[in-house]
Protein backbone atom coordinates (compact mmCIF):
# COMPACT_ATOMS: atom_id res chain seq x y z
CA UNK A 1 0.00 0.00 0.00
CA UNK A 2 1.06 3.41 -0.52
CA UNK A 3 -0.41 6.73 -1.72
CA UNK A 4 -0.01 7.62 -5.48
CA UNK A 5 -1.57 10.52 -7.10
CA UNK A 6 -2.13 8.88 -10.39
CA UNK A 7 -3.91 5.61 -8.65
CA UNK A 8 -5.99 8.02 -6.70
CA UNK A 9 -7.06 9.78 -10.15
CA UNK A 10 -7.82 7.04 -11.65
CA UNK A 11 -9.88 5.15 -9.00
CA UNK A 12 -12.06 8.78 -8.19
CA UNK A 13 -12.41 8.93 -12.10
CA UNK A 14 -13.82 5.19 -12.44
CA UNK A 15 -15.93 5.65 -9.10
CA UNK A 16 -17.62 9.47 -9.60
CA UNK A 17 -20.82 8.40 -10.68
CA UNK A 18 -20.79 6.89 -7.31
CA UNK A 19 -20.93 8.18 -3.76
CA UNK A 20 -17.72 7.63 -0.87
CA UNK A 21 -20.14 7.79 1.89
CA UNK A 22 -23.72 8.64 2.13
CA UNK A 23 -24.09 12.08 0.46
CA UNK A 24 -20.81 12.46 -0.69
CA UNK A 25 -19.26 11.30 -4.71
CA UNK A 26 -15.94 10.57 -5.21
CA UNK A 27 -16.05 13.19 -7.95
CA UNK A 28 -16.11 15.28 -4.99
CA UNK A 29 -12.84 13.83 -4.24
CA UNK A 30 -10.72 14.72 -6.98
CA UNK A 31 -8.39 17.40 -5.44
CA UNK A 32 -7.18 16.46 -1.80
CA UNK A 33 -4.62 18.36 0.74
CA UNK A 34 -2.05 16.24 2.29
CA UNK A 35 -3.39 15.32 5.48
CA UNK A 36 -6.47 13.75 3.53
CA UNK A 37 -4.23 11.51 2.01
CA UNK A 38 -2.05 10.39 5.35
CA UNK A 39 -5.38 9.84 6.94
CA UNK A 40 -6.68 7.97 4.00
CA UNK A 41 -3.45 5.53 3.48
CA UNK A 42 -3.62 4.94 7.39
CA UNK A 43 -6.86 4.24 7.44
CA UNK A 44 -6.35 1.18 5.15
CA UNK A 45 -2.89 0.21 6.80
CA UNK A 46 -4.55 0.38 10.01
CA UNK A 47 -7.72 -1.86 8.86
CA UNK A 48 -5.21 -4.17 7.41
CA UNK A 49 -2.95 -5.10 10.11
CA UNK A 50 -5.72 -5.03 13.24
CA UNK A 51 -8.38 -7.36 11.47
CA UNK A 52 -7.48 -8.65 8.29
CA UNK A 53 -3.62 -10.02 8.38
CA UNK A 54 -4.86 -11.24 12.03
CA UNK A 55 -6.75 -13.67 13.91
CA UNK A 56 -9.27 -11.02 14.97
CA UNK A 57 -12.41 -10.79 13.09
CA UNK A 58 -13.46 -7.27 11.80
CA UNK A 59 -15.68 -5.58 14.60
CA UNK A 60 -17.10 -2.98 12.76
CA UNK A 61 -20.53 -3.14 10.85
CA UNK A 62 -21.10 -3.19 7.00
CA UNK A 63 -23.34 -0.78 5.51
CA UNK A 64 -26.13 -2.53 3.79
CA UNK A 65 -27.72 -2.48 0.46
CA UNK A 66 -29.24 -4.42 -1.98
CA UNK A 67 -29.37 -3.95 -6.10
CA UNK A 68 -32.14 -5.51 -8.61
CA UNK A 69 -31.85 -8.56 -10.21
CA UNK A 70 -33.70 -8.85 -12.93
CA UNK A 71 -35.44 -12.52 -13.24
CA UNK A 72 -38.24 -11.88 -15.60
CA UNK A 73 -37.67 -13.79 -19.04
CA UNK A 74 -37.30 -11.64 -22.25
CA UNK A 75 -38.41 -13.21 -25.46
CA UNK A 76 -37.89 -11.80 -29.27
CA UNK A 77 -40.22 -9.24 -30.73
CA UNK A 78 -41.78 -8.46 -27.19
CA UNK A 79 -40.91 -4.92 -26.07
CA UNK A 80 -42.98 -4.09 -23.15
CA UNK A 81 -43.08 -6.17 -19.73
CA UNK A 82 -44.69 -5.89 -17.02
CA UNK A 83 -42.06 -6.94 -14.40
CA UNK A 84 -42.70 -7.43 -10.12
CA UNK A 85 -39.39 -8.35 -8.66
CA UNK A 86 -38.27 -10.30 -5.99
CA UNK A 87 -34.78 -11.14 -6.28
CA UNK A 88 -31.80 -8.81 -5.46
CA UNK A 89 -28.44 -9.16 -4.47
CA UNK A 90 -27.07 -8.07 -1.19
CA UNK A 91 -24.08 -5.31 -1.58
CA UNK A 92 -21.82 -4.65 1.74
CA UNK A 93 -19.21 -2.28 1.93
CA UNK A 94 -17.20 -0.72 4.58
CA UNK A 95 -14.53 1.79 3.08
CA UNK A 96 -10.99 0.11 4.00
CA UNK A 97 -12.48 -3.04 2.56
CA UNK A 98 -14.12 -2.27 -0.60
CA UNK A 99 -11.51 1.02 -1.43
CA UNK A 100 -8.06 -0.97 -1.14
CA UNK A 101 -7.38 -0.26 -4.77
CA UNK A 102 -7.07 3.26 -4.47
CA UNK A 103 -4.09 2.76 -2.48
CA UNK A 104 -2.60 0.39 -4.36
CA UNK A 105 -0.41 1.11 -7.71
CA UNK A 106 0.79 -2.03 -9.00
CA UNK A 107 -2.97 -3.73 -8.96
CA UNK A 108 -2.42 -6.10 -12.05
CA UNK A 109 1.00 -6.98 -9.97
CA UNK A 110 -0.75 -7.81 -6.95
CA UNK A 111 -3.41 -10.16 -8.76
CA UNK A 112 -0.64 -11.44 -10.91
CA UNK A 113 0.79 -12.49 -7.37
CA UNK A 114 -1.61 -13.62 -5.83
CA UNK A 115 -3.25 -16.10 -8.46
CA UNK A 116 0.33 -17.33 -9.27
CA UNK A 117 0.25 -18.64 -5.58
CA UNK A 118 -3.06 -20.39 -5.96
CA UNK A 119 -2.15 -22.26 -8.69
CA UNK A 120 1.16 -23.31 -6.80
CA UNK A 121 -1.04 -23.68 -4.00
CA UNK A 122 -3.55 -26.10 -5.52
CA UNK A 123 -0.81 -27.91 -7.51
CA UNK A 124 -3.19 -26.78 -10.81
CA UNK A 125 -0.43 -27.90 -13.85
CA UNK A 126 -3.45 -26.49 -16.25
CA UNK A 127 -3.33 -23.71 -18.10
CA UNK A 128 -5.44 -21.06 -16.66
CA UNK A 129 -6.16 -17.77 -17.58
CA UNK A 130 -8.03 -14.86 -15.15
CA UNK A 131 -8.96 -11.62 -16.36
CA UNK A 132 -7.73 -9.13 -13.71
CA UNK A 133 -4.31 -11.09 -15.03
CA UNK A 134 -4.63 -11.54 -18.48
CA UNK A 135 -7.03 -8.81 -19.11
CA UNK A 136 -8.56 -9.02 -22.60
CA UNK A 137 -6.19 -11.73 -23.92
CA UNK A 138 -8.69 -14.15 -22.64
CA UNK A 139 -10.93 -13.33 -25.48
CA UNK A 140 -8.41 -14.52 -28.16
CA UNK A 141 -7.81 -17.41 -26.01
CA UNK A 142 -11.32 -18.83 -26.40
CA UNK A 143 -11.11 -18.41 -29.82
CA UNK A 144 -8.05 -20.68 -30.45
CA UNK A 145 -9.39 -23.20 -27.98
CA UNK A 146 -12.18 -24.28 -29.89
CA UNK A 147 -10.39 -23.40 -32.98
CA UNK A 148 -7.86 -25.88 -32.38
CA UNK A 149 -9.07 -27.91 -29.70
CA UNK A 150 -6.11 -26.45 -26.88
CA UNK A 151 -6.71 -27.27 -23.64
CA UNK A 152 -7.55 -23.92 -21.32
CA UNK A 153 -9.23 -22.99 -18.38
CA UNK A 154 -10.64 -19.26 -17.92
CA UNK A 155 -12.22 -18.18 -14.81
CA UNK A 156 -13.39 -15.47 -13.22
CA UNK A 157 -15.70 -15.46 -10.15
CA UNK A 158 -18.12 -18.15 -9.79
CA UNK A 159 -17.79 -18.16 -14.07
CA UNK A 160 -15.39 -22.03 -15.06
CA UNK A 161 -15.07 -22.48 -18.18
CA UNK A 162 -12.86 -25.38 -19.46
CA UNK A 163 -11.79 -26.21 -23.14
CA UNK A 164 -10.63 -29.31 -24.40
CA UNK A 165 -10.36 -31.10 -27.71
CA UNK A 166 -12.38 -27.88 -29.21
CA UNK A 167 -14.96 -28.22 -26.67
CA UNK A 168 -16.72 -26.21 -23.90
CA UNK A 169 -17.59 -27.22 -20.37
CA UNK A 170 -19.16 -23.90 -19.34
CA UNK A 171 -19.30 -24.53 -15.71
CA UNK A 172 -21.06 -22.21 -12.51
CA UNK A 173 -20.84 -21.84 -8.59
CA UNK A 174 -23.93 -22.56 -7.23
CA UNK A 175 -24.89 -19.47 -4.75
CA UNK A 176 -21.36 -18.52 -4.30
CA UNK A 177 -21.28 -15.80 -1.90
CA UNK A 178 -22.23 -18.31 0.58
CA UNK A 179 -20.30 -21.01 -0.74
CA UNK A 180 -17.04 -19.15 -1.03
CA UNK A 181 -16.73 -18.07 2.59
CA UNK A 182 -16.75 -21.52 3.52
CA UNK A 183 -14.38 -22.82 0.87
CA UNK A 184 -11.82 -19.94 2.06
CA UNK A 185 -11.37 -20.97 5.33
CA UNK A 186 -10.72 -19.04 8.47
CA UNK A 187 -7.64 -17.44 7.29
CA UNK A 188 -9.65 -15.27 4.71
CA UNK A 189 -12.53 -13.92 6.67
CA UNK A 190 -11.18 -10.56 7.51
CA UNK A 191 -13.90 -9.16 4.59
CA UNK A 192 -16.32 -11.38 5.00
CA UNK A 193 -19.86 -11.49 6.72
CA UNK A 194 -21.48 -13.71 9.15
CA UNK A 195 -25.18 -13.87 9.64
CA UNK A 196 -27.14 -17.89 9.20
CA UNK A 197 -24.27 -19.42 10.64
CA UNK A 198 -22.27 -19.03 7.70
CA UNK A 199 -19.65 -16.73 6.19
CA UNK A 200 -20.70 -15.00 3.25
CA UNK A 201 -18.53 -12.92 0.32
CA UNK A 202 -20.11 -9.48 -0.33
CA UNK A 203 -20.69 -8.18 -3.23
CA UNK A 204 -18.67 -4.45 -2.67
CA UNK A 205 -15.33 -5.65 -0.92
CA UNK A 206 -12.25 -5.55 -2.85
CA UNK A 207 -11.33 -9.52 -2.95
CA UNK A 208 -15.13 -10.53 -4.15
CA UNK A 209 -13.57 -11.73 -7.64
CA UNK A 210 -10.77 -13.20 -6.35
CA UNK A 211 -11.93 -14.84 -3.88
CA UNK A 212 -14.53 -16.39 -6.07
CA UNK A 213 -11.88 -17.04 -8.07
CA UNK A 214 -10.00 -18.88 -5.62
CA UNK A 215 -12.99 -21.10 -4.79
CA UNK A 216 -13.58 -22.19 -8.30
CA UNK A 217 -10.06 -22.97 -8.53
CA UNK A 218 -10.02 -24.90 -5.28
CA UNK A 219 -12.77 -26.95 -6.56
CA UNK A 220 -11.08 -27.49 -9.94
CA UNK A 221 -7.96 -28.71 -8.49
CA UNK A 222 -9.70 -31.35 -6.00
CA UNK A 223 -12.31 -32.36 -9.00
CA UNK A 224 -10.38 -31.91 -12.31
CA UNK A 225 -10.93 -35.23 -13.48
CA UNK A 226 -14.96 -35.33 -13.02
CA UNK A 227 -15.10 -32.13 -14.43
CA UNK A 228 -13.01 -32.51 -17.21
CA UNK A 229 -15.37 -35.63 -17.74
CA UNK A 230 -18.71 -32.98 -17.72
CA UNK A 231 -19.79 -34.23 -14.53
CA UNK A 232 -21.97 -31.97 -12.82
CA UNK A 233 -21.00 -31.33 -9.20
CA UNK A 234 -25.14 -30.83 -7.91
CA UNK A 235 -25.22 -28.12 -5.40
CA UNK A 236 -21.82 -26.80 -6.29
CA UNK A 237 -20.46 -26.43 -9.34
CA UNK A 238 -23.01 -26.91 -12.03
CA UNK A 239 -23.06 -27.34 -15.81
CA UNK A 240 -24.56 -24.34 -17.62
CA UNK A 241 -25.98 -26.11 -20.98
CA UNK A 242 -27.20 -23.41 -22.37
CA UNK A 243 -23.84 -21.71 -21.96
CA UNK A 244 -22.17 -24.44 -23.88
CA UNK A 245 -24.67 -24.74 -26.80
CA UNK A 246 -23.79 -21.34 -27.76
CA UNK A 247 -20.34 -21.28 -25.85
CA UNK A 248 -20.44 -18.42 -24.20
CA UNK A 249 -17.87 -17.13 -22.33
CA UNK A 250 -17.89 -13.52 -20.68
CA UNK A 251 -20.87 -11.49 -22.86
CA UNK A 252 -19.96 -13.63 -26.34
CA UNK A 253 -21.16 -16.16 -28.19
CA UNK A 254 -18.88 -18.33 -30.10
CA UNK A 255 -20.63 -20.91 -31.58
CA UNK A 256 -21.37 -19.02 -35.02
CA UNK A 257 -17.77 -18.61 -35.86
CA UNK A 258 -14.96 -18.85 -33.02
CA UNK A 259 -13.09 -15.74 -35.09
CA UNK A 260 -15.98 -13.42 -35.41
CA UNK A 261 -17.92 -13.70 -31.35
CA UNK A 262 -21.24 -12.02 -31.26
CA UNK A 263 -23.03 -10.33 -28.67
CA UNK A 264 -25.60 -12.73 -27.07
CA UNK A 265 -29.22 -11.83 -25.50
CA UNK A 266 -30.76 -8.79 -24.04
CA UNK A 267 -30.10 -7.32 -20.62
CA UNK A 268 -33.35 -5.72 -19.05
CA UNK A 269 -31.83 -4.17 -16.40
CA UNK A 270 -27.84 -2.87 -16.27
CA UNK A 271 -25.69 -1.82 -13.43
CA UNK A 272 -25.74 1.68 -14.31
CA UNK A 273 -25.84 4.41 -11.38
CA UNK A 274 -25.99 7.04 -13.40
CA UNK A 275 -29.06 5.37 -14.77
CA UNK A 276 -30.93 5.08 -11.71
CA UNK A 277 -34.40 6.68 -10.85
CA UNK A 278 -35.99 7.07 -7.48
CA UNK A 279 -39.25 5.66 -6.99
CA UNK A 280 -41.58 6.54 -4.71
CA UNK A 281 -43.69 4.09 -2.90
CA UNK A 282 -46.68 3.57 -4.78
CA UNK A 283 -45.39 4.71 -7.99
CA UNK A 284 -44.89 3.84 -10.88
CA UNK A 285 -42.56 5.15 -13.60
CA UNK A 286 -41.76 4.53 -17.30
CA UNK A 287 -38.09 4.36 -18.15
CA UNK A 288 -37.05 5.48 -22.07
CA UNK A 289 -34.05 5.47 -23.66
CA UNK A 290 -33.16 7.12 -27.05
CA UNK A 291 -30.41 6.04 -29.26
CA UNK A 292 -28.57 8.32 -31.59
CA UNK A 293 -28.19 6.48 -35.07
CA UNK A 294 -24.16 5.35 -34.73
CA UNK A 295 -24.99 3.74 -31.58
CA UNK A 296 -28.15 1.68 -33.28
CA UNK A 297 -25.52 0.25 -35.83
CA UNK A 298 -22.91 -0.61 -33.06
CA UNK A 299 -25.82 -2.49 -31.54
CA UNK A 300 -26.95 -4.28 -34.21
CA UNK A 301 -23.30 -5.05 -36.03
CA UNK A 302 -22.44 -6.48 -32.50
CA UNK A 303 -25.22 -8.78 -32.51
CA UNK A 304 -23.14 -10.00 -36.08
CA UNK A 305 -19.75 -10.15 -34.73
CA UNK A 306 -18.53 -7.23 -36.33
CA UNK A 307 -17.30 -3.25 -35.55
CA UNK A 308 -18.28 -0.16 -37.64
CA UNK A 309 -15.28 -1.22 -39.52
CA UNK A 310 -15.69 -4.74 -40.03
CA UNK A 311 -13.19 -6.01 -37.87
CA UNK A 312 -14.17 -8.82 -35.24
CA UNK A 313 -15.31 -7.55 -31.61
CA UNK A 314 -12.10 -9.34 -30.81
CA UNK A 315 -9.83 -6.39 -32.08
CA UNK A 316 -10.66 -4.09 -29.51
CA UNK A 317 -11.46 -6.84 -26.88
CA UNK A 318 -8.07 -8.46 -26.82
CA UNK A 319 -6.19 -5.35 -26.27
CA UNK A 320 -8.28 -4.73 -22.74
CA UNK A 321 -5.43 -3.78 -20.30
CA UNK A 322 -5.35 -6.17 -17.47
CA UNK A 323 -6.29 -3.24 -14.87
CA UNK A 324 -8.95 -1.38 -17.15
CA UNK A 325 -10.53 -4.75 -17.00
CA UNK A 326 -14.01 -5.04 -15.25
CA UNK A 327 -16.50 -7.87 -16.79
CA UNK A 328 -17.14 -8.70 -20.39
CA UNK A 329 -20.01 -6.50 -20.54
CA UNK A 330 -18.92 -3.64 -19.26
CA UNK A 331 -16.22 -3.41 -21.89
CA UNK A 332 -19.13 -4.17 -24.04
CA UNK A 333 -21.01 -1.91 -23.47
CA UNK A 334 -18.83 0.99 -23.21
CA UNK A 335 -18.15 0.36 -27.04
CA UNK A 336 -22.16 0.56 -28.64
CA UNK A 337 -22.45 3.50 -26.37
CA UNK A 338 -19.06 4.93 -27.28
CA UNK A 339 -18.06 3.61 -30.11
CA UNK A 340 -14.74 3.12 -28.06
CA UNK A 341 -13.72 1.14 -24.97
Amino acid sequence: MKWSDDTWRKYVSEHKLSSVIPGVKWSELEDVDEQFKREWLDMHREAYEDHILTNQQWDTPFNLGGRQRNSADVHPHQVNYDLVEDRTRIVNFHLPASTLYSVIPDKTGMMREIFTNVLDLFDISSQVMFPPVHGGEVYGAAREALNHGENLVIVLGDDLNVYQDGVQLAYDGVNWETQVGTLMGDANRGTKTYFGGMWHLPSGVWDTTIDGSIASLSVFSQLESEIRAGTNVEGIMEREEEDEAVNFMLGLRYVDDPDYPRLQGLKLTVDKPQGSETLPRGRTIELTNKYDPEEVLRWELGYHGVTQDGDSLLSFLETVKPEDFRAGSEQILGYVQKGEV
